[in-house]
């Protein structure tokens, strides 16, 4: 297995964006049957885990059986492809990508090229989908939207949960240059719907009216945070309690009602409320020890949303910090934006070869993860919080190699 897995994860990560046609004519050549299943597509700054997976348990207790194809992993390659929300087995997994790698051969013997990790990951995402017979699938863009591989597909819903600076370099640098990549994902008559800013609204309605499509955007008038801690929202009069911790997760939920509705209208508000409620999303403010929570924020956008979320689940608690990123990310934004709102912040570093070193940020910085976390959990003080953020990466290195060693 994991001489599969490291085959697949040393192709090259992303094919040169100019056009689909090399993985569109490697999903004709697979010759698979989409035709009966229902199929949704999530892009958006942050937050498309989080609607991929609401969606997922709402449509399970409706009695659907569901693909949902996320990235990336936190702690096992297995988490990309789920049915029901259950990450995909070994055996299963071994077999994809055996038969993913012969298919590459014949693809490389056919058309002299080689296809990208993510194009055959999304190719093994529809192949497990359509020997499973799902009834519907749920793919989550990787990055941007109109160039990405699982935009090969035709979808019954777009969706869009909300846009930031991410992958700039390859998204663009204003958030019109930004939202034009993410509203790629919208074909003619197709039906989107969005969380994003209201300064937006005009620039989308004018993209969807050009593609003869329709948008809906949620209003966050009609969304109402009850409790923070279990998280409770009220959405259109209805009451709801989320599996997921985070104020955020209130725009992503009522984005998750109106999908579900839209796709099926006979749906019942008992299997919404059920779904909801159930959703476990890993990494998202996940408390993993007593005190000791972990957060996937891994830019500005999404720092600035947990920064709302902290003060308003730990309100009067002291929090401290331990923070890692990767390079491109612009860490030291990241850092200055949640200074201001924490008691303590420690810099460390994690075993990702795209990592580069974090000492020079003007923050207390220990190389050593491991020797960073403990003296955190040495000196806090009873009561206090531990969060321990910047990167998904780097929360999945935490639970993997760390954690362990604290037990």
């Amino acid at each position: 297995m994991k001489d599969a897995i490291h085959w697949i994860e040393t192709r090259t990560k992303f094919r040169p964006k100019t056009s689909l046609d090399y993985i569109d004519n490697a999903l004709k050549m697979m010759n698979v049957n989409l035709d009966l299943i229902k199929k949704i597509h999530v892009t958006g700054t942050n937050g498309k885990g989080s609607v991929s997976m609401y969606l997922t348990h709402i449509f399970k207790f409706n009695g659907y059986k569901v693909g949902t194809f996320i990235s990336p992993y936190l702690m096992r390659f297995n988490e990309r492809i789920k049915i029901n929300g259950q990450d995909i087995d070994d055996d299963s997994l071994l077999q994809l990508i055996n038969k993913i790698f012969t298919f590459n051969e014949v693809y490389h013997e056919k058309t002299g090229q080689s296809l990208s990790f993510f194009e055959l990951m999304t190719l093994m995402s529809i192949q497990m989908f359509s020997d499973e017979k799902v009834d519907l699938m749920i793919m989550e863009v990787g990055i941007g939207g109109l160039l990405d591989a699982t935009n090969i597909l035709n979808y019954d819903a777009s969706v869009i949960t909300n846009i930031g600076f991410d992958h700039m370099k390859q998204l663009g640098n204003t958030l019109e240059e930004i939202s034009f990549n993410k509203l790629g994902i919208v074909k003619k008559h197709n039906h989107l719907f969005t969380t994003v800013d209201s300064k937006l609204h005009d620039y989308f309605k004018n993209y969807v009216d050009k593609k003869e499509a329709t948008v809906k955007f949620i209003d966050e008038t009609e969304v109402k945070i009850v409790n923070h801690y279990p998280n409770i929202i009220k959405y259109k009069g209805i009451t709801y309690e989320l599996g997921i911790l985070g104020n955020y997760q209130a725009l992503n939920a009522a984005l998750a009602i109106e999908v579900s509705k839209f796709i099926d209208p006979s749906i019942q508000d008992d299997d919404i409320l059920k779904g909801l409620k159930y959703t476990v999303y890993p990494g998202r403010l996940e408390e993993v020890l007593p005190e000791i929570f972990i957060d996937g924020a891994h830019n500005s956008h999404a720092i600035e949303a947990l920064i709302k979320t902290l003060q308003q689940t730990f309100n009067r608690k002291k929090i401290h910090v331990l923070f890692s990123a990767l390079a491109d990310k612009e860490p030291k934004n990241m850092l200055d934006l949640l200074a201001p709102h924490v008691e303590s912040i420690y810099v460390t570093g994690f075993d990702d070869p795209r990592y580069q070193s974090l000492h020079d940020l003007g923050y207390a910085f220990e190389a050593d993860a491991y020797q960073a976390l403990k003296t955190l959990i040495q000196t806090k003080n009873n009561g206090d919080i531990i969060l321990i953020t910047g990167s998904l990466h780097f929360i999945g290195y935490i639970k993997n190699d760390i954690l362990p060693k604290l037990s």
